[in-house]
């Protein structure tokens, strides 16, 4: 990811935020590699309940908001994970730990273990997380955006 594209995501973000009457101070913007995506995050202290809304719905809009503007800026799409006050890092957290338990149990049993259907970023982040992993495969199952995150051994290549 080119420094310049992470900058003018940062601006933008700034500008949004500020708008939003909320101080941006401790506004990070960096490219996770092993995820491959632009990780914005905030601590906005007190405000960030405010900004996650009820469900993360406000935290959706406001990424949407950003996302818009900075493929705007840049002439070309861009995804961008926004964290605010560590809301999804600790769901991440969780639901990681909740696949990793499926993982072994998957291994030990031979048996693909469904996990119930959850956002599309977390079973991206989970398909990536597991993507090395030489024993197991991850799939999507189901229909809409909240589908099921399918874990099973890894199937001989012929």
């Amino acid at each position: 990811m080119e420094p310049e594209t992470l900058k003018k995501i940062e601006d933008i973000s700034r500008r949004i935020f500020e708008a939003l009457g909320i101080s941006a101070a401790g506004l990070t913007v960096a490219w996770q590699e092993a995820q491959e995506r632009i990780y914005v995050s905030l601590d906005a202290g007190a405000e960030n309940g405010f900004l996650i809304g009820k469900e993360g719905r406000t935290l959706e809009a406001v990424k949407e908001i950003i996302e818009a503007a900075a493929s705007r800026a840049v002439s070309d799409r861009v995804d961008i994970y926004l964290d605010i006050g560590n809301y999804w890092s600790k769901i991440e957290a969780k639901a990681l730990e909740t696949a990793q338990r499926a993982a072994e149990e998957t291994k030990h049993s031979g048996r693909p273990v469904r996990l119930d259907p959850m956002h599309p970023m977390l079973r991206r982040f989970l398909h990536k997380t597991f993507q090395a992993d030489p024993e197991i495969e991850t799939f999507s199952e189901g229909e809409g955006i909240w589908k099921r995150m399918v874990i099973q051994q890894k199937r001989a290549q012929p």
